[in-house]
């Protein structure tokens, strides 16, 4: 049996307005502060709680560890290239080696 998800509270869509709105007007995402206030939270626990919620959803996701690096969820999140440390001298996204 699957259930249908829940639909989004009122003050999930307005996270997620502002977000799509800071993203398109400046190219990355808004800082906890920016986001309560412009949806009228003084807590930053509280914004940080709506963060969390729209993303355990896939509505979002962070590419670093602030909430400033979020993304929209039907993006997929940019990662940084590897850097070569000459031929044979890179490592994979694991800080391994790779086999010879």
């Amino acid at each position: 049996m699957r259930r249908e998800p829940r639909p989004l509270t009122t003050r999930q869509e307005a996270v997620l307005a502002v977000i799509k709105v800071w993203l398109a007007e400046r190219g990355h995402g808004p800082t906890v502060r920016e986001i309560g206030a412009r949806v009228g939270l003084s807590s930053t626990s509280s914004v940080a709680h709506q963060l969390g919620r729209l993303e355990a959803r896939g509505l979002i996701s962070r590419t670093g560890r602030d909430w400033s690096t979020c993304v929209l969820g039907e993006e997929p999140p940019a990662r940084r290239p590897l850097r070569s440390r000459g031929p044979g001298g890179g490592v994979d996204g694991y800080g391994r080696r790779p086999a010879p």
